[in-house]
C-alpha cells in the first residue's frame, strides 16, 4: 500500500492556492485508486477465467493510477523550496547546451510539447546509455513514456492543472507560470543522480 506524500509548497505566482489544493486532492485520489485496484487483483485472479475482462481492465487501469501518482510526485517536488534560476553552468547546463545549444532553449521546446492538444504531460527524460535528453508528450499519463528512462522534469498539461486559474484556453499562460515557479535546483539534482 502506498501513502500520499506531503509537499512543502510555497505560494506560486500565477497558480492559485485553490488550484494547488484541488490538484493535490487529485494526486491523493491516484494513490487511493492504485491501492484499491491492487487490493482487488488477488481476489479477481482466483478465478481468472471468469473474471478475465474485469481483471484485464483493472490491470490496465492500475498503470494509469500508478503513473498519475508518480508523475504528480515529480511535479509537486519541482516547486518545493521556491523558484530558482535555470543553471547556466555545471554538468546539467553542459548537457542542455549539447542538446539544445543553450540551456534556455529547453523552455520553448517543452512549451511547444506542453501546448500539444490532449490531456497529458510534457516530460524531459535522460537516457544514461545514449547520454542525451529525450523530451516528449505522454498521453494521459501512461502512453508514450520512454521506457526505463528517468524523468528529469515533469510538466502536467491536463486541464485540471490550469482551468481554475486560466480557463479552458489558458494552457499557455499556465505553462509560463509553471516555468516561472520551477525550482531548477531540484531538476539539476535529478539529473546529477542519473547522469
Amino acid at each position: 500500500m502506498y501513502e500520499a506524500q506531503t509537499f512543502s509548497l510555497p505560494a506560486l505566482d500565477g497558480i492559485s492556492q485553490k488550484s494547488v489544493e484541488d490538484h493535490l486532492a487529485l494526486y491523493q485520489g491516484y494513490v487511493k485508486n492504485f491501492n484499491a485496484i491492487s487490493a482487488l487483483l488477488p481476489e479477481y485472479a482466483k478465478d481468472s477465467e471468469k473474471n478475465a475482462h474485469a481483471l484485464a481492465e483493472l490491470i490496465r487501469r492500475r498503470s494509469f493510477e500508478f503513473d498519475g501518482m508518480r508523475l504528480h510526485e515529480h511535479y509537486f517536488t519541482q516547486f518545493e523550496g521556491g523558484a530558482s534560476p535555470m543553471p547556466t553552468s555545471g554538468a546539467f547546463a553542459d548537457a542542455l547546451v549539447k542538446e539544445y545549444h543553450e540551456p534556455k532553449n529547453l523552455i520553448p521546446y517543452l512549451t511547444a510539447i506542453g501546448n500539444m492538444r490532449g490531456p497529458g504531460w510534457a516530460l524531459l527524460s535522460w537516457d544514461p546509455v545514449g547520454k542525451n535528453f529525450l523530451a516528449g508528450f505522454v498521453g494521459e499519463q501512461h502512453q508514450g513514456h520512454f521506457a526505463t528512462l528517468p524523468i528529469i522534469l515533469a510538466l502536467d498539461v491536463w486541464e485540471h492543472a490550469y482551468i481554475l486559474d486560466q480557463g479552458v484556453s489558458g494552457k499557455g499562460k499556465y505553462i509560463e507560470a509553471f516555468f516561472k515557479n520551477l525550482n531548477w535546483s531540484v531538476i539539476e539534482k535529478r539529473f546529477a543522480a542519473v547522469a
